[in-house]
């Protein structure tokens, strides 16, 4: 799970807890998870070291609406905090190097129709693999 939309997601989904967990409660602390959210539609625009940044950020905002709420006794939200928080330390570990691994794996692909041009058989079981010159 450390994909960038397994990342957003789950800390969608712990924010939207903890600001709808408080605002049928009626606590201020529904403002401080909007936040949170507002902050992830932020990560979808941002890559690189920016990504990082908000991503502390992010963090920052789940602690506290975890200390907030513990003081309030508002225990599911507290929770969503939790899981938000979590789950945004994905954005400070590895947002960054997302872009870099989706280049990556976008390289590793094998060209089936070059590999024909050049007279290779990708379909061949008997180990001859394009780009494989030795068969």
């Amino acid at each position: 799970m450390t994909g960038r939309w397994a990342v957003t997601l789950l800390t969608a989904a712990g924010a939207l807890v903890a600001g709808l967990a408080a605002q049928s409660a009626g606590a201020p602390l529904a403002s401080l998870a909007w936040a949170l959210l507002a902050g992830i539609g932020l990560s979808l625009m941002l890559r690189g070291f920016g990504l990082r940044i908000v991503g502390m950020l992010l963090v920052a905002l789940a602690v506290g609406g975890v200390v907030w709420g513990v003081q309030s006794a508002q225990w599911v939200p507290v929770a969503g905090f939790a899981v938000a928080g979590v789950a945004a330390l994905g954005f400070i570990a590895w947002g960054p190097g997302w872009r870099l691994r989706q280049r990556r794996e976008r390289e590793v692909q094998v060209d089936y129709w070059k590999a024909m041009d050049e007279g290779d058989d990708p379909t061949d079981e008997q180990g001859s693999h394009p780009g494989d010159k030795s068969g």
